[in-house]
């Protein structure tokens, strides 16, 4: 692993990854017969590599990556011989014989930046890839064989509480985004002096202050693991896990109460120069802000709640880390209700 992390760095590889089985029939193939092949699995090996067939989801960029890093996700049961083929990480070149990659629609329309302020510039493909007798190398085999060691990984190496602090990051990132969002709409609407215009943003405001604040106390209540790695608190980062996939599609539901109808009044780039643009110079203004830039604003805010590329971010926010009652599930075992 040391070695591989030192070539993808040096190399500048794009890496995607993917962790999940597909959700279909497991007990019949299209022949009706049982088919164990559907979940990633390997099939056979000799002295150069291992062979894995099956499928896995859901590798974001895929088709811009690489390689793939395929990481065991949910438990395993040590106490089944068969779930030796199933126990392994490894990593791929997507250019392997016989893998593929099958992707969703784009949410890229080729529009311009003015048009899709966002889907033009962030979006990440979504890819099941399936593998047909893949082959990998032992050099690239991390872990094979080993039901124990995968269930450990994570939460052994700490890499499970590193991971949620690069994704509060990140959350708390889009939430400041929202709130400025917001207050750019209503400022442009000469809004900003309404009591219920105010207490809808501040109730951005109040997630956004939220994820600041779990993050601030993970990384104060941070200690030093038996690696010599400075780990921030899990229950904090834990916290804000949970709650964020409840709080982003709220943040989405106050841009769509606060642009209303503006948000489909949103004519394009191309009408701000054609024989219209007479009309849309003069219709939509608003009280604090000309037309064309009034126009990308609710653009903007359009691109993020409405379109096809917001959509799929609420969704991905909403499961992001797994079912909510899975996770909700699992923040109850792991919490310490001694301290209460």
């Amino acid at each position: 692993m040391r070695n591989y992390y030192h070539y993808a760095s040096t190399n500048d590889k794009v890496l995607t990854h993917s962790l999940l089985n597909p959700t279909v029939n497991f007990e019949l193939s299209k022949e009706g017969k049982s088919d164990k092949n559907v979940s990633l699995g390997v099939v056979k090996e000799n002295d150069a590599g291992i062979f894995v067939t099956g499928a896995r989801l859901l590798a974001t960029l895929g088709p811009q990556a690489d390689e793939v890093e395929v990481f065991p996700s949910t438990l395993l049961n040590r106490q089944k011989g068969s779930d030796l083929e199933y126990a392994f990480a490894f990593v791929a070149s997507l250019n392997s014989p016989g893998l593929r990659m099958i992707c969703r629609d784009s949410y890229d329309h080729q529009k311009s930046h003015y048009d899709a302020p966002l889907s033009s510039r962030y979006e990440e493909m979504d890819a099941v890839i399936t593998f047909n007798e893949v082959f990998v190398p032992w050099e690239r085999v991390f872990i094979y064989r080993d039901p124990d060691f995968c269930n450990r990984i994570f939460i052994e190496t700490n890499a499970l509480t590193q991971m949620m602090h690069q994704v509060v990051c990140g959350k708390l990132a889009k939430a400041e985004f929202i709130v400025g969002l917001l207050c750019a709409m209503a400022r442009a609407s000469g809004k900003d002096k309404d009591m219920a215009i105010k207490g809808q943003i501040a109730e951005a405001m109040f997630i956004a202050e939220t994820v600041r604040a779990l993050r601030f106390s993970a990384e104060q209540h941070a200690h030093e693991d038996e690696y010599g790695n400075y780990i921030p608190m899990r229950r904090p980062l834990d916290t804000s896990r949970n709650l964020f996939p409840k709080m982003y599609p709220r943040l989405i539901e106050l841009v769509q109460l606060l642009g209303s109808s503006s948000l489909m009044a949103t004519p394009s780039e191309l009408d701000l120069t054609n024989e219209i643009s007479g009309d849309v110079s003069r219709y939509f203004q608003l009280q604090n802000l000309e037309s064309k830039d009034r126009i990308a604003l609710f653009r903007l805010a359009h691109d993020i709640s409405v379109s096809g590329f917001g959509s799929r971010q609420t969704l991905y926010e909403r499961f992001f880390f797994g079912p909510p009652n899975v996770m909700h599930s699992i923040y109850f075992d792991l919490y310490n209700k001694d301290d209460m």
